[in-house]
């Protein structure tokens, strides 16, 4: 498409943007567990405060990528910011949730980080068939509102010799209860209607 500037000389407008060919990988560098507290038996829930660090790799060399860099409100496009892909993060089995840091920061000279640090109660189903000497497995999901199959999907990567998991260091609940499995991840799909499939990283 092409206009004339004010001195007659021709103009060539940008060509549109078009979603891109692949999904953007987010790849899982850190997973910190900083708290635990309020595991609810009753209610099915407990509470806990997360540090969770996913890099795009490359991120920095991306034009639609930084657009919109941090903006608190960032808008769609068909080649989405990454700080409108950090909004879109959410915690399916999350009854309450609160972010204290939402933020993409540039690390080298390459590479796009998306941090989140968030607080919040969790819904747990609980095997009680052995209360009170029972085992229990506390899972976070966190997914996307990107779906699979729409314009601008994403994928979790994460490899066990990269990723760093945190157990918490300071465990509030330890005279109730005793940490004994090592903190692990583990791969999803969520599928809420026909046709819409979502990718989910438990932690658990």
């Amino acid at each position: 498409r092409r206009s004339l500037c004010s001195r007659g000389m021709p103009i060539t407008a940008p060509a549109p943007a078009t979603p891109r060919e692949q999904p953007l990988t987010c790849e899982v560098a850190r997973i910190d567990i900083l708290h635990v507290s309020k595991i609810d038996q009753i209610e099915h829930a407990f509470s806990a405060r997360l540090f969770i660090q996913l890099i795009l790799r490359g991120g920095q060399h991306d034009a639609a990528l930084l657009e919109g860099f941090n903006e608190p409100a960032p808008e769609f496009s068909l080649r989405p910011s990454a700080t409108w892909l950090l909004h879109q993060f959410h915690f399916p089995n999350a009854l309450r949730l609160e972010f204290a840091e939402r933020k993409v920061t540039k690390m080298g000279a390459d590479d796009l980080h998306m941090i989140l640090r968030v607080d919040g109660t969790f819904l747990q189903h609980f095997q009680l068939h052995d209360f009170p000497y029972d085992s229990q497995t506390l899972q976070v999901h966190l997914s996307s509102h990107c779906a699979n199959e729409g314009v601008a999907p994403v994928r979790f990567k994460w490899s066990p010799f990269t990723v760093k998991l945190q157990r918490p260091t300071h465990f509030a609940l330890k005279d109730v209860w005793e940490l004994d499995k090592p903190v692990r991840l583990d791969l999803e799909t969520l599928n809420p209607s026909p046709g819409r499939t979502y990718p989910v990283r438990n932690l658990g």
